[in-house]
């Protein structure tokens, strides 16, 4: 019975680890698809005559996936930080 409940529970962590590495790499895909998008729309807009509006864009897109960067690894930091024993 205890070795039923071990693999039972080993299973359980295994699912729940693969599935939070297929949604990270899911979302890491679908910000690249939206930041190439938003990206691309700059650079048309800037050969199409609107070259503030394109540069806009740009630095927008590209702000954002600096500023998720630098706090997902300051969320991770302090995650770290808060498992450490004392």
């Amino acid at each position: 019975m205890a070795e039923s409940q071990h693999h039972h529970r080993l299973t359980l962590e295994s699912d729940v680890v693969n599935s939070n590495v297929s949604d990270q790499r899911l979302g890491v895909i679908l910000g690249f698809i939206i930041a190439m998008t938003a990206i691309s729309g700059g650079i048309y807009l800037a050969a199409t005559g609107k070259p503030a509006s394109g540069l806009t864009s740009i630095i927008a897109a590209m702000g954002s996936l600096v500023g998720t960067f630098v706090y997902g690894k300051q969320k991770q930091k302090k995650d770290l930080n808060d498992k450490k024993p004392q």
